[in-house]
């Protein structure tokens, strides 16, 4: 099942943004309460989305994304933040979750929507890509 985020879920979810964090690989560290205010935000905030998988009476699956105004452009895009599913979990969901978010993008008066894929993961570019999405940017990263 796939719901709206209330704040009940947030042990369980910053458990996924840790497990996402880690995945993604990035040179710093976790903070929880910089999670947790994301998360909170996430629920409260109308130009904020947060969508979770639930199997089994407990949610497997995370998708948090912001919807604001461009910063080159005067055009509203939606913007995802962090979009995890559990391994044992993934399949189908992915792709009622990207139609959920892509929805929602569509109320909010966003012309463009945004996907990060996790390093150079084949299987969310193959996702992405058979829903529509194009590479546009390639992120790279470099401590100081």
């Amino acid at each position: 099942m796939i719901r709206s985020a209330v704040v009940a879920d947030k042990m369980r979810i910053l458990g996924m943004a840790k497990a996402f964090h880690k995945a993604s690989e990035v040179p710093f560290p976790f903070s929880a309460p910089m999670a947790e205010r994301l998360f909170l935000a996430s629920v409260d905030d109308p130009d904020s989305f947060c969508l979770v998988y639930e199997a089994d009476q407990e949610a497997h699956g995370i998708l948090v994304a912001q919807a604001r105004t461009h910063g080159f452009a005067p055009v509203r895009m939606a913007f995802e933040l962090i979009f995890w599913i559990d391994p044992q979990f993934r399949g189908s969901a992915a792709r009622s979750m990207l139609d959920a978010y892509e929805t929602w993008a569509r109320e909010q008066d966003c012309s463009f929507i945004n996907m990060v894929g996790l390093g150079g993961d084949p299987l969310a570019s193959r996702l992405y890509e058979r829903h529509g999405y194009q590479a546009v940017e390639r992120h790279f990263m470099k401590p100081l």
